[in-house]
């Protein structure tokens, strides 16, 4: 990461950076939550690579000082599938996996398992509380590429659409060639869900919890498409 980005007193994401504008809850963020003045330095991009160094000016528009810059896309993307969980779990899942650098975020319900149960009416909602999760993340974790976060699917069309492989005890070990791992819920994948699986892989020998296991899954995958 370069270093003026690291070190920029807040990330900000706005549509486009010649001439674009804060949202309103980011322009508040900065001012009223994290205090920044005229004379701090932060970065702001437009989510798809591009980024720059600005200023806050006392009017509430952004001063580029350098940029723009531009960081390419990693060379394949890398996505975790996972089953939501009770609680407020499914924000944090996605807010880790935001952090380590997940590209593609798929909240899968439901399976034989599953113990929520998201109905039709509420899908939208869900969608648009996790993309403002993954938007927050990515901007404390300095990302300038978003990921995807995509709306809640089922687990046969997300077999039928990508090339997948499950988390699951006692399978390969996980290496490069995995680019899209599903990670089931607390009672795990039944034999009916495995039995079309093409692949299964291990998170390692410790009994993990489902969030756990999807962030380990994410932190494993970036770790190996780093090298």
């Amino acid at each position: 990461m370069n270093d003026a980005l690291r070190r920029s007193a807040a990330h900000v994401f706005v549509d486009q950076l010649d001439g674009g504008h804060l949202e309103p809850d980011d322009a508040h963020h900065l001012v009223k939550v994290l205090r920044i003045r005229e004379s701090d330095v932060i970065s702001v991009s437009d989510g798809r690579g591009s980024w720059a160094t600005a200023t806050l000016r006392p009017d509430g528009e952004l001063g580029l000082l350098e940029g723009p810059h531009f960081v390419p896309a990693p060379a394949h993307r890398l996505g975790v599938a996972f089953v939501p969980v009770k609680g407020e779990k499914p924000e944090l899942v996605v807010q880790k996996l935001t952090e380590i650098g997940i590209d593609d975020i798929y909240p899968l319900a439901p399976t034989a398992y599953s113990v929520v149960k998201w109905e039709a009416d509420r899908a939208e909602k869900h969608h648009v509380r996790l993309a403002k999760v993954a938007r927050e993340a990515a901007m404390q974790s300095r990302r300038v590429w978003l990921p995807e976060v995509h709306r809640v699917q089922m687990l046969a069309n997300l077999m039928a659409d990508h090339t997948v492989a499950f988390a699951e005890p006692g399978g390969a070990p996980l290496d490069a060639s995995h680019h899209l791992v599903v990670v089931g819920p607390e009672g795990g994948f039944s034999h009916e869900e495995l039995h079309g699986a093409p692949a299964t892989v291990s998170l390692g020998e410790s009994v993990l919890r489902a969030e756990t296991a999807a962030i380990v899954a994410g932190t494993l995958m970036v770790s190996l498409r780093r090298g």
